[in-house]
């Protein structure tokens, strides 16, 4: 806790290599809010009567039932977590270091493109030409134009 970081061991990874996975804020305030319900003395987040639990796909099914979220998987929490730290701007080679990917065309696998980012590249290309390119014509007039 006092480093923000979380440790997988070679046994929590899919690719059995360990690592250390830096908290958000809003991680290490849910896991100062679940100290106060009980102690955090075991390396184990998720537990139940004090045990670790072996599987978590029971209650995994019961939190996606509870937030009325279908056709989701627990895996796919990978493929978020990749796509977010692209979004953020977070570089590729610490990206793959936090989500333990070892290859490139394992890491473009897990990351979602959609139509947002295709806007959102459009805009910082337009707002980068408007900063950078003498004569660019004023915010007021559109950049380019269509004609028939």
């Amino acid at each position: 806790m006092k480093r923000r970081f979380i440790t997988l061991r070679r046994g929590d990874t899919k690719t059995k290599t360990p690592r250390q996975v830096p908290m958000t804020p809003d991680v290490k305030l849910a896991l100062q809010r679940l100290s106060k319900m009980r102690s955090l003395s075991t390396r184990h987040v998720f537990t139940y009567k004090g045990e670790p639990l072996k599987r978590i796909s029971r209650s995994f099914k019961t939190a996606l039932k509870e937030a009325s979220i279908i056709d989701f998987r627990f895996h796919d929490l990978r493929h978020c977590a990749s796509t977010n730290l692209r979004r953020a701007g977070v570089d590729t080679a610490t990206a793959m270091k936090i989500v333990g990917h070892k290859s490139e065309k394992m890491w473009k696998r897990y990351n979602a493109i959609e139509e947002r980012d295709l806007t959102q590249a459009a805009q910082k290309v337009h707002k980068y030409l408007q900063e950078n390119t003498p004569g660019t014509l004023g915010e007021s007039t559109p950049a380019y134009s269509v004609s028939k």
